[in-house]
């Protein structure tokens, strides 16, 4: 009788110990077994603090982890401003996943990927990601006439003004006078970093930047870079209220680079000694 008191008791305790451990593994979920990551989530905690283990079980992408975030649609939101600082491919990355909910990876190629999106009739997000690249290849002239000619399919017609691969707005857009294009003095000025002063008395535009001084006077025909004697083929004028100047002028003489695109009618001033 002792015997079989011992053997029953035995049984009981593993029988005890059995359940215990499958309990902790999430037990049953009327008659099934818990998924594999219901276990990892009470391993890491409640489901506010599932860790990166999670992304693992659960049926999604990295991608969707990475925009997803602990946020939900504010991580998504604050996607772009996270990597504005990385490379195209994140940046683009997340620009598409941000703007128009379409998922790519970040090594894709971007070439491949702007022909894919303006193929199936996305032009908005071709232009948006040709438009990094551009930033980021802002010496090449092939990028800015591709981005062009996406501006054009988007009907943004006139003179586009470019500096360091970024596009410059303006309240009062480039003229083109006498053949030659004048632009927003301040706009493109700060744009190059420049300091820009204006003595409405005497109607001189004084800009300075890297110990280079550049100041003409509105009407005048003479500007001055560095002291020395400048003939302009058009004088700075006045529209609007804003001052514009020579294009080619102003970013020469604060030593960058100047180029006219015709194809796409884009100015593209990049800044050498930056």
């Amino acid at each position: 009788m002792k015997m079989k008191l011992a053997l029953l008791s035995t049984v009981v305790a593993i029988s005890m110990m059995a359940s215990t451990a499958y309990a902790a593994q999430g037990g049953n979920n009327n008659g099934k077994e818990k998924p594999d990551h219901a276990i990892a989530q009470s391993v890491h905690g409640n489901n506010d603090k599932v860790k990166v283990t999670d992304s693992v079980y659960k049926d999604e992408t990295v991608t969707d982890s990475v925009y997803k975030g602990h946020n939900g649609a504010g991580g998504l939101l604050n996607a772009y401003d996270n990597v504005k600082d990385k490379p195209a491919g994140e940046r683009i990355a997340a620009l598409l996943k941000t703007k128009y909910n379409i998922d790519v990876n970040a090594d894709s190629d971007l070439k491949a990927l702007v022909d894919s999106l303006a193929k199936k009739g996305n032009i908005k997000a071709a232009a948006d990601v040709q438009a990094e690249i551009t930033q980021d290849d802002a010496a090449n002239v092939e990028q800015y006439k591709k981005l062009g000619h996406l501006k054009s399919k988007l009907g943004q017609k006139g003179i586009k003004t470019y500096v360091n691969g970024k596009e410059t707005k303006f309240d009062v857009p480039p003229v083109v006078k006498e053949g030659r294009t004048l632009v927003p003095f301040r706009g493109i000025a700060e744009s190059l970093k420049a300091v820009v002063v204006w003595d409405a008395k005497t109607k001189t535009v004084t800009v300075k930047r890297d110990g280079l001084e550049v100041k003409f006077v509105l009407g005048s025909k003479i500007a001055y870079v560095n002291g020395k004697a400048i003939s302009l083929d058009v004088p700075g004028q006045v529209k609007n209220n804003r001052v514009l100047v020579p294009m080619r002028f102003l970013g020469e003489g604060l030593k960058s680079k100047v180029v006219w695109e015709s194809e796409t009618t884009s100015i593209i001033i990049i800044n050498v000694t930056k």
